[in-house]
């Protein structure tokens, strides 16, 4: 059985522990750039038990911007006219639908 995890929160919390992490598969796989000491096995197997999979705050935000329709793209664009052509017609209709996305995530 493989056991899922956030792999982009695990490889920082890899890192925050001074392990040698070179990349962190969905399905729980580590790779590390060398063999672990036995301590850094322990300290790994600890971080890796302690675990949670739920998104973080910043990637909940980024996920629910995106599902609201909030791209890169369009806020280039938006700020592009802003900032550029004096309108910011594009740029308060984004800040308002961050602002209600916002309000629902802690």
């Amino acid at each position: 059985m493989t056991t899922s995890v956030n792999p982009t929160k695990l490889h920082q919390e890899l890192l925050a522990a001074g392990l040698p992490v070179v990349s962190v598969s969905s399905d729980g796989r580590v790779d590390y750039s060398r063999a672990l000491t036995t301590t850094e096995q322990t300290t790994a197997a600890a971080v890796i038990a302690a675990h949670n999979t739920a998104q973080s705050t910043e990637e909940a935000r980024v996920d629910a911007y995106l599902n609201g329709g909030i791209t890169l793209q369009n806020m280039v664009f938006a700020l592009w006219s802003k900032v550029m052509q004096e309108d910011s017609t594009n740029a308060d209709v984004i800040q308002t639908t961050m602002d209600n996305i916002n309000t629902t995530i802690n």
